[in-house]
């Protein structure tokens, strides 16, 4: 069989990027509503998700490893806030938290006590600062009365190893801004091996699987497997606006099967390359690593295939200037028409007659064999 009127283009790399980046937009703003409209309010409802952060974020305030700044917008001026009163900032004013070693101050005594009061107070539980009217016990640090371990191996209260003795031998040798800000840092790492720090990062992490990945789910399979299978060609929304779909390796019409294998391999790709490390920035970094991964491999193929093209068998084309079919049967029906019609011209001599009259004379003859179809149709009913 002859494949004279079958005539495949495929889609630049341009035209790919581009809908991929608009895919990406439209599915990450998606993303992120679901995130925030739908599961967050759930896992707030459910697991009490933004009281855990608040707490999280009331030990980071009162173990003063935290600088808390309340920045007046309108003046255009900074001042770090006393524990015991970060609660209830100036209407109108932004608070702003920053770690002790990354706060920026030359002041050797700001560090020390802050420093002293993490280790002297609030890991021991004595004479910790709270604001006026709570209860102090929701402020001090949860395990301050377990047992810990000396340097000589027994077991003490914190509030028995943590003195005055010890703090000035524990810091005797800093004498720079640069070794108490190390120093901080040391102390901030401490402060989150806590027990019940783990515990209620552990709960956040949780919660923040339940409000990502559902959300993801449900926006990779509308955006990603629903609308692909709605459209003949595969296409996203990205694709359809840039003409470009897919057809099958031997460039017949895609199957739906195809569409759902790729897609999933997609699915497994996008997954890996976000949460193969975890939740959070360095998903972003991880995912660009898994998409140069991907146009490298596809730049690099001799037919411009990417990899998941490759395992579901299909071709990227430029559906605006191909033309294909749904299987050699439906082609080689086409090119017999084709033929017939084309047969047409030949059985005129344009000496005899102009090109108007024997139009005329093929489009008669197509709507009288189109009213005799007709007519068979209404016999046979």
């Amino acid at each position: 069989m002859k494949n004279s009127i079958r005539s495949i283009q495929e889609a630049n790399l341009g035209r790919r990027m581009i809908a991929m980046i608009m895919d990406g937009v439209l599915f990450a703003f998606v993303w992120v509503a679901l995130a925030l409209w739908v599961f967050t309010p759930i896992a707030n409802a459910a697991f009490h998700y933004s009281d855990l952060g608040v707490t999280g974020l009331k030990y980071e305030v009162f173990s003063k490893l935290y600088v808390c700044e309340e920045i007046d917008v309108d003046n255009k001026t900074t001042k770090v806030i006393d524990v015991n009163k970060f609660e209830s900032a100036t209407s109108g004013n932004e608070l702003q938290y920053t770690p002790l070693y990354n706060y920026n101050s030359e002041d050797l005594n700001f560090y020390k006590d802050r420093l002293h009061y993490y280790y002297c107070c609030y890991k021991t539980g004595e004479n910790i600062e709270y604001p006026e009217g709570k209860n102090p016990e929701d402020y001090k640090c949860p395990n301050y009365r377990q047992l810990i371990r000396d340097k000589d191996g027994k077991d003490v209260l914190p509030k028995d190893y943590y003195t005055e003795a010890w703090f000035s031998e524990y810091i005797k040798d800093k004498t720079t801004v640069k070794d108490f800000k190390n120093l901080s840092y040391e102390s901030v790492t401490d402060l989150r091996e806590m027990p019940f720090f783990e515990e209620l990062n552990g709960k956040i992490s949780g919660c923040q699987l339940f409000i990502a990945l559902p959300a993801f789910g449900i926006s990779y399979l509308g955006f990603y497997l629903l609308v692909p299978l709605l459209y003949k060609n595969g296409e996203t929304f990205g694709k359809k606006v840039m003409k470009i779909g897919l057809v099958s390796k031997d460039c017949f019409t895609v199957k739906k099967r195809q569409i759902v294998f790729r897609q999933l391999l997609l699915l497994v790709w996008v997954s890996l390359s976000l949460f193969v490390i975890g939740i959070g920035l360095t998903s972003i970094a991880t995912l660009g690593v898994g998409v140069f991964i991907y146009l490298i491999a596809t730049v690099i193929s001799k037919t411009k295939r990417s990899p998941i093209d490759y395992a579901a068998y299909t071709y990227m084309i430029n559906t605006n200037k191909s033309v294909w079919f749904a299987d050699a049967e439906e082609e080689e029906k086409k090119e017999t028409e084709l033929e017939e019609k084309m047969s047409k011209y030949q059985r005129y001599d344009p000496n005899e007659k102009n090109l108007i009259q024997i139009g005329t004379e093929i489009v008669n003859e197509d709507v009288k064999r189109e009213l005799e179809e007709e007519k068979k149709k209404k016999i046979k009913k």
